[in-house]
């Protein structure tokens, strides 16, 4: 890690990661795929989507370090995003393999923003998002890597409280 503040947000989606695999753990299975309302996603639809999202995220923030200034990111449309949340495909993930899946994220987000330099992190970008248009590295890590992950936490519960 190259900064004080790379180390903050890594402990920070560890955290989140942590309390969300201990939420998991506590449920029983079956509630994981209750949804609160049709609108609304299950928890195990919620855990999908993060671990799908990261994964893109990541990826995203590696190629950028790469080739800096290249367009990046995704919409609400994006067919990987649909799938990961798509109830067929997510009845077929149990809460263990999900738990792992969550667990498998630390390491790739290490590893990802062990290679940021102080210097990356104020480098910005067009986007395929207009709201995320001429942002800098820094937004990608804090805003959909680890501010993503903290408050899909604060989601999981809520939705665990509304179907219980």
């Amino acid at each position: 890690m190259t900064t004080a503040v790379l180390n903050e947000k890594l402990e920070v989606f560890k955290k989140s990661l942590e309390d969300i695999v201990a939420t998991l753990k506590n449920t029983e299975e079956a509630v994981l795929y209750k949804k609160p309302s049709e609108k609304e996603w299950s928890a195990m639809q919620i855990v999908s989507h993060i671990v799908e999202a990261v994964d893109f995220w990541v990826v995203d923030l590696e190629a950028l370090l790469v080739v800096p200034g290249a367009k990046w990111g995704r919409n609400h449309e994006h067919v990987r995003r649909l799938a990961a949340v798509d109830e067929s495909v997510v009845s077929r993930i149990n809460k263990d393999e999900a738990i792992t899946a969550l667990q498998n994220l630390v390491p790739k987000v290490e590893a990802a923003l062990a290679k940021v330099k102080e210097e990356d992190l104020v480098k910005t970008a067009p986007s395929y998002n207009p709201n995320f248009d001429g942002k800098s590295l820094s937004f990608l890590v804090e805003h959909l890597i680890v501010g993503h992950v903290a408050g899909h936490y604060g989601q999981i519960v809520r939705h665990l409280k509304k179907v219980r």
